[in-house]
């Protein structure tokens, strides 16, 4: 939409406009730094649970490699406001050296973030798909919202069961993965 020669569009993908939502994003994990003992401590807590991780990483697998490439061309569905997800970097459009200086920040914020989406989005489904639906503030595409919401479930089934230590630590486990399998297909 075009208002007196200002593009909403060009706006939200300007680099000023990008960076500072990025920025807006790690400062609510900065606010918990008092906090990063405890959170690495409920990790360690429920540390068994992270070998469900390959679980939930194998369902985004298996839809990256069979179903995105179709899905992707639907246009409702292909739907984001960036292109990308923002916790990668302002830059992650840039590919792996767009990425790469901000994988600490990433790290340190899947610590509290995934603690802070466990604790508050598991306790019912309702609340999950509304977690899956909320990474689209993030910039990820409608259609891999909408993958997360097994994934969710995945993870409440783990919350149910072991509690909130354990999901939390599937949770960031399964993330490590999909970074580490980021950088091995941008490597390529």
């Amino acid at each position: 939409m075009d208002i007196f020669g200002f593009s909403l569009d060009s706006a939200l993908h300007s680099d000023g406009f990008v960076i500072g939502y990025y920025i807006f994003t790690v400062a609510t994990s900065l606010i918990l730094v008092k906090e990063t003992k405890k959170r690495i401590l409920d990790l360690k807590a429920g540390l068994r649970s992270m070998i469900y991780a390959p679980i939930a990483f194998g369902v985004l697998a298996g839809y990256l490699l069979t179903l995105y490439p179709i899905v992707d061309k639907i246009p409702i569905l292909n739907w984001s406001w960036l292109g990308y997800n923002i916790a990668f970097g302002p830059f992650a459009k840039d590919g792996i050296w767009g990425i790469i200086p901000f994988v600490p920040i990433l790290v340190y914020m899947f610590i509290h973030i995934n603690h802070v989406e466990e604790f508050y989005f598991r306790k019912s489904k309702k609340m999950v798909v509304l977690w899956a639906f909320t990474h689209l503030a993030m910039g990820i595409k409608l259609h891999m919202a909408i993958l997360l919401v097994p994934i969710g479930f995945l993870f409440k089934y783990v919350y149910d069961k072991k509690g909130l230590n354990h999901s939390y630590a599937m949770h960031f486990a399964t993330n490590i993965l999909v970074v580490a399998a980021l950088f091995f297909t941008l490597l390529r």
